[in-house]
């Protein structure tokens, strides 16, 4: 029997706290604004205006061949937490083959977007089944993963990692996420930590996903892994 997350304790009122973390923070180059269709953008000089659409081909057009969900072999219709959600895609393919996600994100500027994006699919034919599989909750994943991770089939962990110096091979929207998320993104430490709370929420499955060369995060080898092209995904049961 999958499990279904109470999310009573983060009601909608975290929205209203995103915008209260926003208005008080210094001053920087990124900010939102609204396109002439009412959207929110995130915007910042020299960049094309972003914001997140599931509608669109980055998040529709993904092939058959996906690694990501056989590390979910199993749990068919279950229930995962995506404690990195950022830009949103890994967790838009797993809700499109039927799981049920919520996605905890710290950043004020992404939990918007991705709260906004998934208001906007709910309205759509095309996106609405999926988009109906998902939850976003506005919170630092490591205290939500304490709280609320035993209550979930499985944790998904998708780490940053530390951003590569003058690299033609970082995709755009990967700098970019870095830039947003400041100079501490990809921090190994911080890292280890979340899979640290993961592994000790009482959830039964955790999976990491890894460049496929990388070593283990935080040095603890997985119980297994699935090798993909590119990457690899590490999969690390409960140590509760």
């Amino acid at each position: 029997m999958t499990k279904a997350l109470a999310l009573d304790s983060y009601p909608p009122a975290a929205e209203e706290k995103a915008w209260q973390i926003l208005e008080q923070m210094p001053a920087q180059d990124f900010y939102l604004a609204q396109n002439p269709q009412g959207l929110w953008q995130l915007c910042r000089e020299g960049i094309k205006p972003l914001h997140i659409d599931f509608s669109g081909a980055h998040y529709r057009h993904r092939g058959g061949t996906e690694y990501l969900p056989k590390a979910f072999k199993g749990m068919a219709g279950g229930s995962i937490i995506d404690a990195t959600a950022g830009w949103g895609r890994d967790a838009w393919l797993l809700a499109y083959r039927g799981f049920r996600l919520t996605l905890c994100e710290r950043n004020p500027y992404l939990y918007i977007l991705l709260k906004q994006a998934v208001e906007q699919a709910r309205e759509l034919p095309l996106t609405a089944a999926v988009a109906a599989r998902i939850e976003i909750v506005h919170h630092d994943s490591r205290d939500f993963l304490t709280a609320s991770g035993a209550q979930a089939d499985a944790i998904y962990l998708d780490p940053m990692y530390p951003q590569r110096q003058k690299s033609a091979k970082v995709k755009k929207d990967m700098q970019i996420l870095h830039a947003l998320l400041g100079a501490d993104a990809g921090e190994q430490s911080d890292n280890a930590q979340l899979l640290d709370s993961a592994l000790n929420s009482g959830c039964p499955r955790i999976v990491v996903k890894r460049p496929h060369s990388a070593e283990h995060l935080g040095g603890i080898a997985p119980h297994h892994s699935i090798a993909a092209p590119n990457t690899r995904f590490d999969i690390y049961l409960s140590r509760i």
